[in-house]
């Protein structure tokens, strides 16, 4: 039997064993992506599929319906820009606003990437033999952190501790 200090740990080893999972999906989909010939990172594809359904938005209305940072948003987006996957237009009312919206490029590269998203899904389906309680359990613990953070949880338990 394997020896994992991480699953050992239990509840302590949760956030590492996550992280892990996260870096092992995103190498695996890089490599992917480099055998296909495709030249995009592993989490463009949420803003691609973004665009794609609502044509065009803003890097914040992006980055509130993926609930990431603005900052984080402000990086991908760059890189995709520079990729020549997302044009950036100037709100004609607020100079200030930038509306995006995939490229030309992008429009013709997504059927490509599609068919690579579509593989992906199903992969992850055969991974999960489709347990949809895995979702539903991911669901909880992204809203339990949502309506209070770890952090907060945890000085928490400090507090009684003190007491």
């Amino acid at each position: 039997m394997e020896n994992d200090f991480l699953k050992d740990l239990g509840f302590l080893g949760v956030t590492a064993r996550l992280k892990r999972l996260s870096d092992k999906l995103s190498y695996s989909i890089k490599e992917l992506y480099s055998e296909n010939l495709i030249d995009i990172e592993p989490s463009w594809h949420l803003v691609f599929l973004l665009l794609k359904k609502k044509k065009q938005s803003t890097m914040t209305e992006i980055a509130e319906s993926l609930h990431l940072s603005q900052p984080a948003m402000t990086k991908m987006i760059n890189r995709m820009s520079k990729k020549n996957y997302i044009e950036v237009i100037r709100d004609s009312n607020d100079k200030r606003k930038k509306i995006l919206q995939l490229s030309s490029k992008a429009k013709r590269e997504l059927p490509r990437f599609e068919v690579i998203w579509e593989a992906g899904e199903n992969s992850i389906r055969e991974i999960l033999k489709a347990n949809l309680a895995f979702l539903d359990s991911l669901a909880e613990f992204e809203e339990q952190i949502d309506s209070k953070s770890f952090k907060d949880r945890a000085l928490n338990y400090l507090k009684y501790q003190d007491n």
